[in-house]
């Protein structure tokens, strides 16, 4: 049997399996779990690859999963992944009304296309056909935020990485792979079934505190040292830093406050960041980051504040190679 009759057989039963794979899709969709918390997604995966009668092993990276298709050899061995969580986006019309989290970025599209690939797989008693084993990996954590609550995890040992990815790197389980396939939902394309290929930027991640003076902010406001306010310097001094990010370099860098101190009359002493330095090259990336910290040391300078700057690695810069 050739290529084509053997991808005609997958198809076919594929679209046997339809209804059961858009339902999956739309099971996440509704019950959308931030990374390294993704625990009704993974266990909605796992049950699926039980149902398949499928051997896999589940925690790895806190809630991802790999499963293992054998084929009649075992020349090659290709990963196809699926990303299960979601991001923060309140306003979506599917977002969970305690965490705001949604599938803005359709995870749960990519989960149900993995899942509906093995079946295809299965049903059309293709794996004796080839030469090679297939791997599904349930990755947790592609969105990488949440910086101060993952920095925690790091610190009890639970994780290395923000990312789900680079921490199966990390624990070995991509060891075994020679390729890894996955896709990505897009808007960018609205007339295009699909896109192969494409760059992304880099990044590093950074959570930064400021350490001030509590005082109270009506009484005496000259005993404390606001770290609201050294915050905000810091923060204008990255933005006086932006002229000198060139355009070839993509630089992006986007900061949140996360917390702006905790009464209203009491001079902050406690304030937080969080921000990516994102960069076409690593060099870019390093460049821009330094002026970053520049500016953030910068602000507890000129009041008189204190900085921790905690830098997290992100991902490395995405080259596709030419087809």
């Amino acid at each position: 049997m050739n290529k084509q009759e053997l991808k005609a057989r997958v198809i076919k039963a594929i679209d046997e399996r339809k209804d059961e794979i858009i339902a999956l899709g739309e099971e996440i969709r509704v019950n959308p779990e931030l990374g390294y918390k993704e625990h009704k997604t993974a266990a909605l995966v796992e049950a699926t690859y039980a149902k398949l009668g499928l051997e896999y092993r589940s925690g790895l990276a806190i809630t991802g999963s790999k499963a293992e298709l054998p084929g009649a050899e075992h020349k090659v061995r290709v990963a196809v992944m699926g990303e299960l969580d979601a991001v923060v986006c309140p306003e979506h019309p599917a977002a969970a009304l305690e965490t705001g989290a949604a599938h803005s970025c359709g995870h749960n599209a990519q989960v149900a296309a993995m899942l509906g690939m093995a079946m295809g797989l299965i049903d059309a008693n293709i794996m004796p056909e080839l030469a090679g084993d297939v791997a599904l990996m349930a990755v947790p954590a592609e969105e990488p935020v949440e910086i101060e609550w993952r920095q925690r995890l790091r610190e009890a040992g639970k994780i290395s990485f923000l990312g789900g990815k680079q921490e199966l790197i990390a624990l070995g389980e991509l060891d075994d792979i020679d390729m890894t396939v996955m896709f990505h939902s897009t808007s960018t394309a609205p007339n295009r079934k699909a896109v192969v290929g494409g760059t992304a930027n880099g990044f590093v991640a950074k959570f930064i505190r400021y350490h001030g003076k509590e005082a109270h902010a009506g009484g005496a406001p000259h005993l404390g040292i606001n770290a609201l306010n050294a915050a905000m310097l810091g923060l204008q001094g990255i933005h006086a830093n932006r002229e000198t990010f060139q355009d070839a370099d993509c630089i992006r860098v986007h900061p949140i406050i996360t917390k702006g101190g905790d009464l209203v009359n009491i001079v902050p002493s406690d304030v937080r960041i969080e921000t990516y330095v994102r960069g076409k090259t690593m060099p870019a990336i390093l460049d821009a980051s330094k002026k970053v910290n520049r500016a953030l040391k910068a602000g507890a300078l000129a009041v008189g504040a204190e900085v921790d700057i905690i830098e997290i690695p992100g991902f490395l810069p995405r080259v596709s190679n030419p087809l």
